[in-house]
């Protein structure tokens, strides 16, 4: 059972734990690892399998994957070239198109291209990141390199989800700045992201005041609790969740269109769904009806869906590898949850904050497994410091750096 804290004060940073961490200090200190040492031939090991993977997802790209994966990239890649058989779409669709267009400077016209070049490009700030986290084991280098994949695939393309990735990155180096309080960043990546809702996403002013909310929970958390356990999770998701309730109870009176929006979101998913041949991996509400008590029952059930997505895995072997990801990014999350009293980085604890924080927004808007996962893996950035540190190392290589 969990225990008091009857100290006010969070847990102690030193010099040694904030490097085992991969804090700050344990950043700075990756960067010298010694010759011949496991966590330098792991880390080497990595950057050096980095390019190759981007190479084999290039080639998927090119030659093995359906046109249905890219729909949404082709579409803004004839709206940014003016194309006259372009159907253009407004909104995000607008804004993306217009800044890919804008930063053309070499004349891309195809989706390969565009590939090819933005791979190129973020595949270095991928290993650029990686330099500066902790070094990897064996289940955290196939974690690493698998989304490294996926990027390249998915995201590292003329696209929205390359924004996304962006925007993510701005908050990467927001809360690994050597200054700043948390409070201070956390407020900043807030900012970051309710910019990006007035222009691309409007769901992410959903996203900036969750992870505020989720900073504040987290942080009561750490100062009261001595022990935390498996029992404190599902304490924390249940206070979570329930904050979800409250801030939907409290838009249908203060903002009653938005709540409207939202309740009527998977109906619209609905329609636009049922028939499609493309919508195989559609998240479908399994509880009838409608108000907000009906809609919470069926976020906590999609919530479990989203992140142990066993019905993904029994559609066949073609979805086992979304399965094993979506499932490996659960277990890091529950198991830094269970330690948020044993992190002393700051940095990494800000990055729970704000993957929490996204993906409690994301049971609400994600329509599919399909850009679930893409949309997941996007978040790089943040997610890498979830899962490059000491508390996310098997047993046999936790101590050793």
């Amino acid at each position: 059972m969990a225990g008091i804290r009857t100290s006010r004060t969070g847990p102690r940073t030193t010099p040694r734990r904030a490097a085992q961490d991969g804090g700050p200090a344990g950043r700075h200190a990756a960067k010298g690892l010694p010759l011949g040492s496991r966590d330098r031939d792991m880390r080497d090991l990595t950057l050096a399998a980095a390019l190759p993977v981007m190479f084999v997802a290039k080639l998927l790209v090119a030659f093995f994957l359906p046109d249905k994966y890219f729909y949404d990239n082709r579409r803004i890649l004839s709206m940014a070239l003016d194309l006259p058989t372009a159907v253009a779409w407004e909104g995000s669709y607008r804004v993306a198109s217009d800044l890919f267009a804008s930063i053309n400077v070499f004349g891309l016209d195809t989706m390969l291209q565009w590939s090819i070049c933005m791979g190129v490009l973020f595949t270095f700030v991928l290993i650029w990141m990686i330099t500066r986290a902790y070094a990897p084991d064996w289940m955290q280098l196939v974690f690493v390199l698998a989304t490294v994949g996926l990027l390249n695939i998915y995201v590292f393309t003329i696209g929205k989800d390359l924004i996304q990735f962006a925007f993510f990155f701005a908050a990467y180096l927001v809360i690994t700045m050597p200054a700043g309080r948390g409070p201070v960043k956390i407020l900043l990546v807030a900012a970051i992201l309710y910019v990006e809702s007035t222009f691309f996403r409007a769901y992410y002013i959903l996203i900036a005041a969750l992870v505020v909310a989720v900073y504040v929970v987290l942080t009561c958390f750490r100062r009261l609790y001595g022990r935390l356990g498996l029992g404190t999770v599902a304490m924390i998701v249940t206070i979570l969740f329930a904050g979800i309730w409250l801030m939907l109870a409290l838009s249908s009176s203060l903002m009653p269109d938005e709540y409207e929006t939202v309740m009527a979101l998977r109906d619209d998913y609905d329609q636009v769904m049922d028939g499609n041949a493309d919508s195989s991996t559609y998240i479908r509400s399994l509880i009838p009806g409608e108000g907000l008590p009906v809609f919470m029952a069926n976020y906590v059930v999609n919530a479990m869906r989203m992140m142990v997505p066993v019905e993904l895995a029994l559609r066949g072997p073609y979805y086992l590898p979304f399965f094993v990801f979506q499932t490996m990014v659960s277990v890091y999350l529950v198991n830094l949850l269970r330690r948020i009293n044993r992190i002393d980085d700051p940095v990494l604890f800000l990055a729970l904050c704000v993957f929490v924080g996204y993906v409690l927004a994301s049971f609400i808007f994600e329509p599919d497994f399909g850009s679930w996962t893409r949309h997941e893996a996007a978040t790089f950035p943040i997610l890498h410091l979830l899962v490059l540190n000491r508390h996310q190392r098997l047993p046999a290589t936790r101590g050793g750096r």
